[in-house]
C-alpha cells in the first residue's frame, strides 16, 4: 500500500516542481525584458531632452547642479555662513537637493499619461515602464548632482564629510519611493480629471514648505513640530540631513512611518493608474 502511494505521488510532485520552475523561468525572463525596456526608455528620454549637442547627456547632471549651486550662493549671501548654528552651505545643499527631487517627481506625475500613449504601440512597453524610467532618471540624475556639488564643496572646505552614508542614502531612497508613489497617483488622477492637471502647479508650490527644506524640525516650537511631522516628506528630509550633518544636531524622523507611507502611496498609485488606463485614448 505504501509503495503504490509513493508511485502515485512521485509523478505529481515532479509535475508540480516542473510547473513551479517553468513559472519562475517565465517570470525572470519577463522581468529581464522589462528591465531592458526601462533602460531603453531612460536613454530615449535623455536623448529627447538633451540630444547630442554641446554637453549632451551631461546636462542631466549639470542642470540640477546649476540650480543647487545658485541657491547655495543666494542663501549664503542672505543668511551668512551659519544659521541657528548650522552651516548655511550644508543646510542649503541637503534641503534644495531633496526639494528638487520632490518637485521634479511631482512635475513628472502632472504630465499625465496621454503624452506617452504613442509608445504603447510597441509590444513590450507599458505605461508603468514609461513612468518608472522617468522616476529612475530623476532619482539618479539629481543624486549625482548632489554628489558632484558635495565633492566640490568638500574639496574647497565648505562642508565636512558626510556623517552616516547609510542614513543619507536611506533618506534619499525613501523620499524617492514616496515621490514615485505620488508620481503614479498624480499621473492617474490628472488623466481622469483635466481640471486637476490645471491646478497641479499651485498644489505643488503649496507642498514645498511641507517638505522641511526651509527649516529643521529642531528650530520649530513643539506644537508646530508635531504638525509638520505628519507629512512624510519632512521625515525623509530630516533623515537625509541626519546622515549628512551627524549627531551634533537634533533630528526628528521615523523610518517606519516614512516607509509605510511610501509603500502605501506606491500601491495606491498603481491602482489609480490602472483605473486611469481605461480613460486613455490612443491615436
Amino acid at each position: 500500500m505504501t509503495a503504490s502511494t509513493e508511485r502515485f505521488e512521485g509523478p505529481s510532485r515532479t509535475r508540480s516542481s516542473l510547473s513551479a520552475l517553468s513559472w519562475m523561468q517565465a517570470f525572470f525572463s519577463r522581468f529581464a525584458v522589462q528591465v531592458r525596456v526601462v533602460r531603453a526608455l531612460m536613454i530615449r528620454d535623455i536623448m529627447a531632452q538633451y540630444g547630442r549637442q554641446n554637453l549632451g547627456f551631461l546636462w542631466l547632471i549639470g542642470e540640477p547642479m546649476a540650480l543647487i549651486v545658485g541657491v547655495i550662493i543666494l542663501w549664503s549671501l542672505m543668511k551668512g555662513s551659519t544659521t541657528h548654528g548650522v552651516s548655511v552651505v550644508a543646510f542649503t545643499l541637503t534641503g534644495y537637493s531633496m526639494l528638487t527631487l520632490w518637485r521634479h517627481l511631482l512635475t513628472r506625475g502632472g504630465n499625465g499619461l496621454s503624452r506617452h500613449a504613442t509608445l504603447l504601440f510597441h509590444q513590450n512597453i507599458r505605461l508603468l515602464d514609461i513612468l518608472i524610467a522617468q522616476i529612475l532618471m530623476e532619482m539618479i540624475s539629481i543624486f549625482l548632482s548632489f554628489l558632484v556639488c558635495y565633492l566640490l564643496l568638500f574639496l574647497f572646505g565648505y562642508v565636512e564629510p558626510a556623517n552616516d552614508n547609510l542614513l543619507l542614502v536611506s533618506g534619499w531612497l525613501l523620499m524617492s519611493l514616496f515621490g514615485a508613489g505620488m508620481t503614479l497617483l498624480l499621473s492617474g488622477l490628472t488623466e481622469m480629471s483635466k481640471p486637476l492637471k490645471r491646478l497641479l502647479q499651485p498644489i505643488l508650490y503649496f507642498t514645498l514648505p511641507l517638505t522641511g527644506a526651509f527649516a529643521m524640525c529642531a528650530w520649530l516650537p513643539e506644537r508646530a513640530r508635531d504638525v509638520i511631522l505628519v507629512f512624510p516628506m519632512v521625515h525623509a528630509m530630516e533623515l537625509f540631513r541626519a546622515g549628512f550633518m551627524g549627531e551634533r544636531f537634533t533630528f526628528y524622523y521615523n523610518i517606519w512611518y516614512l516607509f509605510a507611507w511610501g509603500i502605501g502611496t506606491f500601491f495606491l498609485g498603481l491602482l489609480v493608474m490602472k483605473r486611469a488606463e481605461r480613460h486613455l485614448h490612443i491615436g
